[in-house]
């Protein structure tokens, strides 16, 4: 009993919202639909519909409600449970990079030599078929503006990297390491993710793809170089008797410490220098791989969102369908 007056309240309270001449017709239709649940005995529903009539913006058409509903499922299901996918992908190219080449190129050395480049390229492939299944399950989803997408995007996958590093990390030093690099990296991202809702908005497809990714790119590159500059010193090597003790990483090479870190490279280039590669990639670790894990799934919602509304699916003017 309740349940059935406080779903009359919102009742009423969503036809005072609408204009004057259509408030008798939707006051029929809905005390129908509320008759029919309490008939059931569906009280909860009964009270969800309710509070979604009186939640619904003033004077717009109430349009499949129940669809509307199980795509805003959807989409809080996937921006959730995401972030854990991106994570596991690292874990997931070390564990198939491991059994490929203990198993089946044992006997090639140089392929022992070239894990991190395996390892970087196996994250991608995983980290790009990802991508494909959450560009497809947002057709099934909610759409809202490129504000709302690239924070619903970013946030969980913050709380995701923050919990990661504070499992794999012990102590509170450890955090505070890499503490700079998630603050540069989180709203960096979530700021190249509304500039490509913006294009890819205005039906610019390719020059979504093309600012998200070297965007992307860039945030990266100064999250890990932020990271190196904060946690080891820059100048010549310290040297004791004629031997380096490899404590130092020349600046000049920053714009390098991304990939470095990704595949143990120098590229061909003098700098950075064998030592300055362990100390970068002892460093960062997590980071980079982490970094190329999530971005192509948030480009790839981020651009999938703001698609352009389905003429089609858009209802017309003078008629308002029954939320039911």
């Amino acid at each position: 009993m309740v349940t059935r007056r406080l779903a009359g309240f919102l009742l009423r309270a969503a036809v005072r919202r609408w204009p004057a001449e259509q408030r008798d017709e939707l006051s029929r239709e809905w005390a129908a639909e509320l008759h029919v649940l309490a008939g059931r005995g569906e009280r909860w529903r009964m009270l969800r519909f309710a509070a979604s009539l009186a939640a619904s913006r003033a004077g717009a058409p109430v349009v499949g409600r129940v669809r509307f509903d199980a795509r805003a499922r959807r989409t809080a299901a996937t921006l959730l449970l995401a972030p854990s996918d991106c994570l596991a992908i690292p874990l997931a190219s070390g564990l198939l990079m491991n059994v490929v080449l203990s198993r089946a190129f044992a006997a090639a050395r140089w392929l022992a030599d070239a894990r991190p480049a395996v390892l970087t390229v196996l994250t991608a492939g995983l980290a790009v078929l990802l991508a494909r299944l959450a560009h497809r399950g947002v057709a099934r989803g909610a759409r809202t503006g490129p504000i709302r997408t690239a924070l619903g995007i970013m946030l969980p996958v913050g709380l995701t990297a923050i919990g990661a590093e504070y499992a794999l990390n012990q102590a509170t030093d450890d955090l505070v390491r890499v503490a700079p690099a998630l603050l540069v990296w989180l709203p960096g991202l979530t700021l190249v993710l509304h500039r490509v809702g913006v294009f890819a908005g205005r039906g610019r497809t390719r020059a979504a793809w093309w600012v998200g990714v070297l965007g992307a790119i860039v945030v990266a590159d100064l999250a890990v170089a932020l990271m190196v500059v904060d946690n080891i010193p820059g100048g010549p090597e310290t040297v004791i008797d004629g031997v380096a003790q490899a404590d130092t990483v020349d600046r000049i090479s920053a714009p390098l410490w991304l990939f470095t870190g990704l595949t143990d490279s120098s590229f061909g280039l003098p700098r950075p220098t064998p030592s300055e590669i362990f100390l970068i990639s002892d460093l960062v670790e997590l980071q980079p791989f982490l970094y190329l894990a999530c971005t192509p799934y948030a480009l790839a919602y981020a651009v999938a969102a703001a698609r352009p509304a389905d003429p089609a699916g858009v209802p017309s003017a003078g008629s308002v369908p029954s939320p039911a």
